[in-house]
């Protein structure tokens, strides 16, 4: 485990350290490849998502944002925004009803 930030006693303040083998890093590049191309051929993922795609980051979605921004208050328009902190969201998802709904919304779309 390494120490990420705040009091050391503290388990959640640490990262685990994992030494993935070749064969697993060269079966989930394989997976992940494959999974991406069928998010991107189905058009599952829309223009907007940035997490996780190719040639985008949270630095592209921060770019674009701060651009809408800016472009609204030059044209006087009223802007609203809503901040939301996503940090540890996947650990409190119910992992069964995630699969489920994957699982669903799969089965749905290949009718």
């Amino acid at each position: 485990m390494i120490f990420k930030k705040g009091n050391s006693n503290k388990a959640e303040n640490y990262r685990p350290v994992s030494l993935t083998s070749i064969c697993c890093k060269l079966v989930e590049h394989i997976i992940h490849s494959n999974a991406m191309q069928n998010l991107e051929n189905l058009r599952i993922l829309t223009d907007s998502q940035h997490g996780f795609c190719k040639r985008r980051s949270c630095e592209t979605q921060l770019i674009l944002t701060v651009d809408d921004l800016s472009r609204s208050l030059d044209n006087s328009e009223q802007v609203d925004t809503i901040l939301l902190d996503f940090s540890k969201a996947f650990d409190k998802v119910p992992h069964r009803h995630l699969l489920y709904k994957l699982d669903y919304d799969y089965h749905s779309i290949n009718k």
